[in-house]
């Protein structure tokens, strides 16, 4: 038999195959041997009945094509397997009339996904960002605790900028009702936005029981044209104005805001401090992260075919899904809200699932070359991982290979950093995987091993099939009419 693999540009490969007559009659002989199997023939036990008559009860051409079928299948496994072709769903089967005594030919075309051409990731080189803390920064973080165990106390005069007050607060424009909040509670500050700018410096100076009427400007620039620019008309009512009084920062304060866990200042300001650093390293590895895999996809090349961008945008809607199920919203109710059809909102979606699909092709390269793979272990780590925050995930054949699949992308962008940027100076031991890795699969994989479990079991089912090609048709007058059992 004569196998010819093409792989057009259009990230597809065409199979064209020779059968000789001789491998045709194999082909059904092995048919028989099956189908014996499982006719009953009059006067003879399952799998003993001779060809003739299986072919009297079955038709000839009906064993043959039978055979063909196989033969088909068989043949584009192998060939998958030999020439490391990777299916994105079936593929197109042309396969003419069988005529018994003759050879035969067939064709099978085949979306693929086509390795990225990865530029030189050796060559590249990236600079971590070295980060510290300024004491600027630890006092902001002392004051916003102060702030939130500020006391309130009720003052007999005008209110001031820094003031809470409580009011009855009318807003239209243009005559329609755009708030109207009774014994509204809100702190006076000289740096509002938004639909209430302006409206703070006019309660300035006004005092409890008094009431009074102004007009403002919405920005051009409010999110709702609608309102952008237009005359804001208020008509207030004050109730109350309250002075806040913030704790002193002393050793006390320290005590009291961290329960107990530090005694002093001193201490809670070095804790601060360190979680402060904390956050900045995470924000700098994270921008490290995006900037090298950035990179690194504009630099490579990539044959991507569109099924490939159909089937991640699929994803995307039932990652989304599911998040609007725990908030009691169903996609309908959502497109619904945003005004947009489903195939509106999936052709939005398309330029973000094209950028997911190129990260993924890219990590999948790069662990291919630097041999990366996931141990057993690391897979039941990242399980107790849910575990630890509520989260049992169901250990089916298709989350776990999800959840593995995510956990090795991750690894290979670790070890992408180490290789472009040099080993992390935090991390502890040679040649792990960091920290990072782990929280980042963790929190990426969730939507696939998780919340997307359906999606995941569905994308393997879809890539069962893929492993094999469209049934042959045969002639309508070739084959019985029911299903052999």
């Amino acid at each position: 038999m004569k196998v010819s693999v093409e792989k057009l540009p259009t990230s597809e490969a065409v199979l064209e195959v020779d059968v000789t007559w001789d491998e045709m009659e194999k082909a059904s002989e092995k048919a028989y041997r099956k189908l014996v199997q499982k006719v009953d023939v009059q006067g003879f036990r399952r799998g003993k009945a001779p060809r003739s008559l299986l072919e009297r009860k079955l038709g000839k051409e009906y064993i043959y094509q039978e055979g063909l079928d196989d033969l088909i299948a068989e043949t584009y496994r192998n060939t998958l397997k030999e020439y490391e072709l990777t299916p994105i769903t079936q593929p197109k089967l042309e396969a003419p009339t069988l005529e018994m005594g003759q050879p035969y030919h067939f064709s099978l075309t085949v979306p693929i996904i086509t390795p990225v051409e990865l530029a030189d990731y050796h060559a590249m080189h990236f600079e971590r960002e070295d980060v510290s803390v300024t004491s600027e920064e630890v006092d902001k973080e002392l004051e916003a605790l102060r702030n939130r165990q500020a006391s309130w106390e009720v003052v007999e005069r005008p209110a001031a900028i820094g003031d809470r007050v409580t009011a009855d607060l009318k807003l239209t424009v243009e005559g329609e009702s755009v708030s109207d909040l009774k014994d509204h509670t809100f702190e006076l500050t000289d740096k509002g936005g938004g639909i209430f700018t302006g409206m703070d410096e006019n309660v300035v100076g006004m005092q409890a029981g008094e009431s009074k009427s102004f007009s403002t400007t919405i920005p051009e620039d409010y999110s709702n044209e609608k309102l952008a620019g237009k005359r804001a008309d208020y008509e207030i009512t004050l109730h109350k104005v309250e002075e806040k009084h913030l704790p002193e920062l002393d050793d006390a304060f320290a005590e009291k805001v961290s329960e107990g866990q530090y005694q002093t200042l001193e201490d809670l300001s070095k804790a601060l401090s360190d979680n402060i650093l904390e956050n900045k390293k995470r924000q700098a590895n994270d921008a490290l992260r995006e900037k090298v895999l950035n990179a690194l996809i504009e630099q490579s090349k990539f044959t991507i075919h569109p099924l490939l961008i159909d089937e991640e945008v699929e994803d995307m809607m039932h990652q989304t899904s599911h998040m609007l199920e725990r908030q009691h919203l169903s996609m309908e109710q959502y497109l619904l809200i945003m005004r947009k059809s489903r195939e509106e909102y999936m052709q939005e979606l398309r330029p973000e699932a094209e950028k997911r699909v190129k990260r993924e092709l890219v990590l999948d390269e790069v662990a291919n070359r630097e041999h990366i793979e996931v141990e057993a272990q690391e897979i039941e780590a990242l399980f107790n991982a849910y575990a630890q925050i509520g989260q049992n995930l169901p250990r089916t054949e298709a989350g776990i290979r999800a959840l593995a699949l995510s956990y090795r992308r991750e690894k290979t962008l670790s070890r992408l950093i180490e290789l472009i940027a040099g080993p992390d100076p935090d991390a502890e031991g040679s040649g792990s995987v960091s920290e990072e890795a782990e929280e980042a699969t963790v929190e990426n994989a969730q939507a696939a091993a998780f919340a997307g479990e359906a999606a995941a079991q569905e994308a393997h089912t879809e890539s069962e099939k893929a492993e094999e090609p469209a049934a042959v048709t045969p002639p309508s007058d070739a084959r019985a009419a029911e299903k052999v059992e």
